[in-house]
């Protein structure tokens, strides 16, 4: 073999640092590639809360009809009436409901659906906890979760989520959340860290569901 030219040692010097340039550049490609996302949200799906009693009628309205794949015209008034009886507040005027009234309206409703459903309503130690929770079960059933917000006076609907690895496989990292507020956003996205989810800090249950609630995480669950 004839010897090398000067330009083409100096290539030859240079090739490991070309090919780590180019496994940099590849990387953040590579990343995004193995990210995984999920979002139910429609537009016919939003549901605005017809008063100030209503978020958890109208976060029912919207779970209904995300996992139905249309507007059911569920009535957020019949919803209010179904759920009140059923919770646990323990004051004299019923001014909403709860997240036991929530998840037992979330389940009798589902039966307008093509998929009925049992929710049940979970606490978490921890905001993040909560929400991965929330992403594999929306992962895994393909139906949203409610969120209860604004320290338990609140409630609005995860639609979806965005993660670094599909949840019901790997091991994840959670990034974003895609909320609809009954009350706000008909759609948005938040990063995980700055959800809206906060601690429940309301004490107008019977005793045994204050203690079960006050100061967790608190989210309504579709179990299958």
């Amino acid at each position: 073999m004839p010897p090398r030219s000067r330009r083409s040692r100096r290539i030859a010097a240079l090739s490991p640092f070309i090919a780590l340039w180019l496994a940099t550049i590849g990387a953040p490609n590579a990343a995004a590639a193995s990210a995984y996302g999920r979002d139910l949200y429609f537009v016919g799906a939003y549901e605005h809360q017809v008063d100030s009693r209503t978020c958890t009628a109208a976060s029912v309205a919207m779970m209904e009809n995300l996992i139905a794949r249309r507007d059911l015209n569920l009535s957020q008034s019949a919803i209010l009436r179904y759920e009140q009886p059923r919770d646990a507040l323990d004051d004299a005027t019923q001014r909403g409901s709860d997240p036991l009234g929530w998840s037992r309206a979330a389940t009798y409703f589902s039966r307008y659906t093509p998929r009925p459903t049992t929710y049940r309503w979970e606490a978490y130690s921890t905001e993040m906890g909560a929400l991965r929770r929330a992403a594999k079960q929306l992962a895994a059933t393909g139906k949203p979760v409610g969120l209860v917000v604004a320290h338990g006076t609140h409630a609005i609907v995860m639609t979806g989520f965005i993660a670094t690895a599909d949840p019901r496989h790997a091991r994840f990292k959670l990034t974003y959340v895609y909320v609809s507020d009954p009350l706000g956003h008909t759609h948005y996205r938040y990063a995980a860290a700055l959800s809206p989810l906060d601690t429940y800090l309301e004490l107008d249950a019977t005793p045994t569901y204050d203690t079960a609630w006050y100061g967790r995480y608190v989210i309504i669950v579709p179990q299958d």
